[in-house]
Order: C-alpha cells, then structure tokens, then sequence
C-alpha cells in the first residue's frame, strides 16, 4: 500500500476558484468547498471532513439531493483529488437526474492520478434542467481505508428562470432485461420537449447491433409535445450488451443528448452461447510453437511464419476462461533482434532497451473464443522508447494441449511521443487454475518510414486468475464492436462484385510494393473491401486488429473536423484570432491577427522558407516533434517563425500550427463549456467519431507527457481498418449524419463549393481545411473540365481519398510514396467520378 497523498487547503482553495471562474456567466445554484463540514450529505462507509475537504475511505460514498427548479443550461462541476489508490480502485464524482435509477459519470480518478494533485470536470446530463431533485454523488471504490478519495468543491449552475427555447428531456439510460439468444426484445425511448419553443429533433442515430432502432415518430415538437423512439435488442450471442441511442436537435444547450441502452443475452443450459464459438475438434497439426516449447522449450532462432501465431482451421472452443493478470519477466534482456532500417541510427552493434520488450503487466478477460485487453491506448511505462498497444485476439483449444487453452494477442509497440506503430503477436497457454507456459512473441511488420525491426522470444510469465474490474463493461464493448463493424470482403472480390475491375490496381497502385502496405481498403456502398496486413514473415493473422499510425492524416481528422464541430456548435470559431486565445503565441505579437481559420490552412503568415516542405523538414523542428510538455511544445510552435506574409495569403505547411490550432481550440471550448472540456474527447471523439462506430482504439490521442496532456492535433491518433471505413464512409457518404459538422465549412474541406477550392501548395493541388486535394479532370474518361479528389495525407506513405462517387480508398504505407491514380481510375470504372 502505499502512502496517502493529500493536497493542502491553499491547492483546495485555488480549485475553487477555478471551478467557480469557469462558470462566473451564470447563476450559482449550488455550490460548497467543504470548509465547513459535510453536513447535509447522506454518506455510508467511512465518510469524514478532513482539513477542508469531504474524505473517503475505501468504500464509501456521499449523497447530496439538490433542486434546480427555475434554471436551465445547469451545469454540475466537481473537484476531487485522490491518495493510495492501486489497481483498479477508484475515485468517481456522479450525477443522477432520475432519483439514483442510473448516473452520469462527470470524472473518475484512478492509479496514476493518486497524488493529490486536484482534477475538475463537469457534465450536464439530460434532465439536469428544472428538476426539483438532482442527485450529487462522491463514491470511493478502494478495498481498505488506506484508500483515499477527497471531495474539495461541487458547484452547480445554472442560467435563472425557466427554459426558454426548446427543451429536450429523454431518460438517461433504459434496459431490455435478459433475453434469449435468437430472440429479441423491444423498448420506447421517449423524447419530450419541456421549453417554451419548437424542438427540432434533427437526427435519430441508430445504436450499434444487436440493438437496432424499428422505428420513430421524432420531428418538430411543440412544447410539451413528445415523441417515441422504438428499439429492439436481437442477440446473436450470449453475453452482456451496451449502447448509446443518439438523439441531435436544436436544443440550445444540449445539441447531442444520449441514452444508455442495456441488456443481456443468454441461452438455454449446454446451448453453447459462448461468443463466437468454433466449429473445430481441436485436432491441429502443430509443427512450431507447440506444448512443450511454450512450456519448458527455447526461444525460435528467428521470426517464424505468423501461421503459427493463427487461429488453425481446427479450432475448438477453449474450455479455460482468461480473466486476470499476466505478467511477463526478462523483457529488458531477453530475445532476438534484426534490424532492417535505421535512419536516424537508434541502435548499433551494442544491447539497447530499443531491442527489447517494456514490462508487460496487463488485465485480459475472455468472451467465448475472444480474448480483450482492458487497456486500449498507447500505454506509457518505465521504457525510455516504446509504449504498448494492445488489441483484442481469440482463444481455443487444441488437443495437443493437454487440457490448456491457447491464446493469441494481437499487439503493437509504438515509440514514445511518437506515432510509429510496429506490429506483433504474442501467444501462451494457460488454465483456469493459474497454470500458464511461457510466452512466445514476434514483430515482423511495421507502419514506420524510419525504422523497421524484427523482434522475438520466448519469456516467462505468471497468470494471477482474479475478477477484474469493469469487465462487463469491457466484454459488451468488444461484441458491440464486433457486431458493429462494418462488412469486409477481400480486395479480390471486386471481380467479382464489379467485373471487369482488377483488384491489382487498388492492392498494389501504381506498382506501389505490397510489401510496404500495412493496411490497404476500398468502401463502396457500405461494404469495406480490405486488403494489406502484409508482413515479413507471411501474412498477419489479425488484419482486424492491426493498429496504424494517422501521422498527418490527423490534420483533418482531429483539427479539421474539431474546427467544423466547433463551427457548428459555437459560430464564429473560424474567426477567432489565435492570441487571443493561446498566451505564448500573443506575447510574440505575430499571432495576434492570425485566425483559427488561417492555422487549419497553414496560413499564418508566419514562417522561415517558403519552399515546399522547407520549414517541415529543418532539423529546428525537434523543438516540436522531440519536446514532451507543453510548454516546450508552445514555446517553440509561437516563437520560431518571424511573419513573412498577411495571414491568410500565402500556405507553408508546419506542424507546429496545428499544435497551436489544437491549442487554441481547447482553450475556446474550456472558456464555453468549463474546464473540464477537452477538444478530443469531447468535441472529436464524443460528438463525431463514436456516433459513427469507431472502436476503442480510435479513443486515444497522442498528448503530452505532463499535467497539461495537451493533444498533438495535427499526429498521434491510431486505428484499425473499421476505424478507417468508418471516417472514410462518414466523409465520402454524403450522410446525414454528417449535420454534426458545419455544412459549409465540409463542403469546402472536400471540394464541394467551387468558389471555395483553398490555397495551392503546388500545381494541381490544393490544400483546405486541413484537407488536400488533387485536380484529376484530365485523367477521367468522360469528365470535362475540373475535377478534385479530396484526400488526407500523412508522413511515410499515408494516403485516404474522399472519392466524389461516394466511394472512399486508403492505403497506410511506409514506402514514402504516395501513388494512388490507378485507384481512382478503377474506382471511375466501378462508378464515375464525374460532376
């Protein structure tokens, strides 16, 4: 255990008075520091005052019931800090507006966020408005009194008097119950409108399967009209299910609101409702990797084929479930190491911790013949170079196993403060008991320009059996995604689909080396026609689960769709002027007429060399790529460049801009939604990408290594291929939903508003709202005159088109070549391109 941390009253004070400056434009309707005690909260467990704050023990928790009648836009804030919390122990601050029947998590603090240091956020859930009884809820989830959370400030507010304008109010969660595999059960979700005016209800965002909406009456409701929204949970599998029905409207305060679906699907005893059951006996012809190597053999002398790493056609059903910790030793020093490129000259004849594994320490649990880690981002630890990513795998039987099952998890080392992603597989056999073998793993693929390594071996490990925490949560989330992604055929199959097309010219453009290609995809129609995942040693066997870097591509995903998002939900954000908003930037005084708009198109006026790339490719740019904290970062972003241009005039691309457009944006979302507001969680994140079904690896952002985690904005985001699809489909589609965006913003973005085509970088290209484009009207047969093809682009070999055939095409390379023409010309063959 270790020792309690505690923040002093002068920490308690300033959080304060940062909570109550956040929401100084309106009205106070609660609000209490805890200087005087904690009367008037309903507590259980071990609930005291503590020099100035609420204090927690273990499990306990504290209850405050207040009315918000008369104000609407309300807004509850909380600050809290934490002591001594281990391994899935918890600090949670929570809103209830339905009497405790469910609560919105407003923040939770856990192991790494322990040292007393205050955190503040804020929430305004559905139904917080004009309600005579809000519940305010601090709960510790530790094991003994030795752990420790404080509450130093709750404060509500509010603007006074009635809602004026419409009202949106939905229930905060609803359940289906528990219903048999192949049946299905149906719910209503109503959607009333308590204001004064006309609620237009703009989008009714279908939940990911097996929930499914059958139908719905919601338009424009008059006040104290309601509508009803019908939905249905169908069970493929057993298992516990989560979603999110989506309603947008024209809600002043409340765009987005979201309802918390659950249920459970079961099945009849010995009906076998495991998730994704196989169809093997077990009986697998095994020639590497088998029982006694993993468990008491010697490490391959080189990589093998990832054939050995696969899912084998015989298969069966594991009769052990993974649910626990595994841990590895020997990482430091232990395994083999070939190095293919070294650009920068990482590593030489000597040992290096980059030849080697970081500490593996993880939680897994088992669905059915699917194994999912709890963590899901790019995992810093004690390594000085590499993080891990891990993915979710699969888990059988084999009857060569004598009676343990196998396992095979998908994973990724990325570089610290880098986006490089070099992709592997590790593989053991375990029992219900604890029992494990050693640990086989192998990389021998990369998405990474600069350097590309194979890495191997076999180590000792340990498998703590042991119920872990959220794991419900976690299960539902990995069978929703995989329920919810999109179809995938093979990139040969566009022979079929469409005849005479040459998947060639899409798997390989224009003699592009396949061998250089991570991920390569095509999506038409809602089908993803995927291909890549090519390795040196065979095939990767979990092209699903492979993660690829974005690199620049995050340009538009992140600052260019954070911008249009803001756009829409606070007009005027384009012409926000960036020292106003970033203090480093104002005090070097070239920033102090450069708008946000000007940043997104690498506009500012600001820079060195003119030349194509010049600035980008300078050495001095390490200020920025090598710095972790953010006011490194900041430092060098506002003061390198002198001004050269009239903002707006003249683009010169820097990374550096979009580190300061991402900072600025945070800083306009937190003055007008709080503090606790974040540009990607929140506005990129939260309002575009989960509505679409991205999965959890697209929830991580590359941030900086301090207490600022400032997100890069312009690199450092990750995906699978359904992530890609996703985004690419959302872009390409012409969807509804895209209404999230503003409209005119994403139509200059991708080409859509000929008096709006962007600056030009070089001839033929233009670059727009962080989107590029390349005229292309020469090239197709039957189009005159212009033609623009929107695209992203990212560092190594990155290229996404936004095809104007509602098609889109991607390819995540590390050749350094960005080659795609024979794409587009056989996706004008499948359909034409032409205006």
């Amino acid at each position: 255990m270790k020792l309690p941390v505690f923040a002093g009253s002068v920490v308690v004070s300033l959080a304060l008075g940062l909570a109550l400056s956040a929401t100084a434009r309106a009205s106070t309707v609660f609000a209490v520091d805890f200087a005087g005690g904690i009367a008037g909260w309903a507590t259980s467990g071990s609930v005291d005052a503590y020099q100035g704050t609420l204090r927690l023990r273990g499990a306990a928790s504290a209850t405050r019931a207040i009315s918000t009648a008369g104000y609407s836009a309300v807004r509850a804030e909380f600050t809290i800090s934490a002591g001594s919390l281990e391994s899935n122990e918890f600090c949670h601050a929570e809103v209830s507006t339905n009497g405790g029947g469910s609560w919105t998590a407003v923040l939770t603090l856990g192991n790494g966020q322990d040292n007393g240091i205050p955190y503040t956020a804020g929430a305004s859930p559905a139904g917080i408005d004009n309600s005579t009884q809000v519940l305010l809820r601090l709960r510790g989830s530790g094991t003994t009194t030795g752990d420790y959370c404080y509450g130093h400030a709750v404060v509500v507010s509010g603007t006074a008097g009635a809602p004026t304008g419409p009202d949106i109010v939905v229930p905060a969660s609803l359940g289906f119950g528990s219903v048999a595999v192949g049946a299905s059960a149906n719910v209503v979700a109503t959607v009333a409108n308590a204001g004064t005016a006309a609620l237009v209800v703009s989008q009714v965002v279908a939940p990911v399967a097996p929930f499914s909406i059958t139908a719905h009456d919601c338009g424009t409701l008059a006040p104290g009209a309601s509508c009803q929204v019908q939905l249905r949970f169908a069970p493929l599998a057993a298992g516990s299910f989560s979603g999110t029905l989506v309603i947008a409207s024209n809600d002043p305060d409340h765009a987005q609101v979201g309802i918390a679906l659950s249920a459970t699907a079961t099945t009849a005893p010995g009906g076998g409702g495991d998730f994704d059951p196989l169809p093997g006996n077990g009986n697998v012809a095994r020639s590497q990797l088998g029982f006694t190597t993993l468990m008491s053999g010697t490490a391959p002398g080189a990589p093998l084929d990832y054939a050995h790493y696969a899912l084998p056609a015989g298969a069966a059903t594991p009769g052990n479930t993974f649910a626990g910790r595994l841990t590895l030793s020997g990482e430091a020093t232990a395994g083999g190491f070939t190095e293919h490129v070294d650009s920068f000259r990482y590593t030489g004849s000597q040992d290096s911790p980059l030849k080697h594994l970081p500490e593996f320490d993880f939680e897994l649990v088992q669905t059915g013949s699917h194994i999912v880690p709890v963590r899901r981002d790019s995992v810093p630890a004690l390594h000085p170079h590499w993080e891990y990513v891990l993915s979710p795998g699969r888990v059988w039987d084999e009857a060569g196993d004598n009676g343990y099952s196998r396992v095979a998890l998908p994973f990724a080392l990325q570089q610290k403060n880098a986006n490089c992603m070099h992709n592997g597989v590790l593989t053991f056999l375990f029992r219900d008991d604890g029992a494990v073998s050693k640990v086989a793993y192998q990389i021998a693929s990369e998405t990474c320009l600069y350097f590309k390594v194979d890495m191997w071996g076999l180590l000792a490990s340990d498998y703590t059996p042991a119920a872990v925490a959220g794991a419900a949560s976690v299960v539902a989330d990995h069978q929703a995604d995989v329920a919810g992604r999109m179809p995938v055929r093979p990139l040969s199959a566009l022979a079929q689909d469409y005849p005479g097309t040459d998947p060639a010219k899409f798997a390989a453009p224009n003699g592009k080396d396949p061998q250089h290609v991570s991920l390569v995809g095509f999506v038409i129609d809602g089908i993803h026609y995927s291909g890549g995942c090519t390795t040196r040693r065979g095939a990767y066997p979990y092209c699903e689960s492979l993660v690829v870097p974005s690199y620049s591509a995050a340009k538009s995903v992140f600052a260019g769709l954070a911008m249009m998002r803001l756009e829409a939900s606070h007009p005027g954000t384009f012409d926000q002027i960036i020292g106003s908003h970033v203090p480093a930037c104002a005090a070097n005084g070239s920033w102090n007429d450069v708008t946000f708009g000007n940043a997104l198109d690498m506009a500012t006026g600001n820079y060195a060399l003119a030349g194509y790339m010049s600035d980008e490719g300078a050495t001095h740019t390490n200020g920025l790529f090598l710095a972790e904290t953010h006011a490194a970062k900041i430092g060098y972003s506002c003061s390198h460049y002198s001004r050269k241009a009239q903002p707006g005039s003249r683009w010169v691309y820097h990374s550096s801009d979009t580190y300061i457009l991402g900072t600025a944006m945070n800083a306009r979302l937190k003055a007008l939604e709080g503090a606790a507001a974040d540009i990607y969680a929140d506005t990129v994140l939260g309002d575009v990408l989960l509505p679409l079904g991205v999965g959890r690896t697209a929830d991580f952002t590359r941030r900086t290594y301090d207490a600022t985690i400032q997100p890069f904005t312009g690199w450092g985001l990750m995906w699978t291929r359904n992530d890609v699809a996703r985004i690419t489909d959302f872009l390409a589609s012409g969807s509804q939903s895209q209404a999230v965006l503003d409209q005119g913003q994403l139509d200059a973005a991708l080409q859509r508003d000929p008096a709006d085509r962007g600056l030009a970088p070089l001839a033929g290209y233009r670059y727009n709202n962080g989107f590029w484009a390349h005229d292309v009207g020469g090239r197709m047969a039957g189009c005159s005159g212009e033609l623009w093809i929107p695209l992203m682009s990212g560092y190594g070999g990155i290229t996404v088109l936004i095809l104007p055939n509602r098609s889109a095409y991607y390819y995540f390379s590390d050749d350094d070549t960005y080659l795609w023409m024979d794409a587009a010309l056989a996706a004008h063959g499948i359909r034409s391109l032409c205006p």
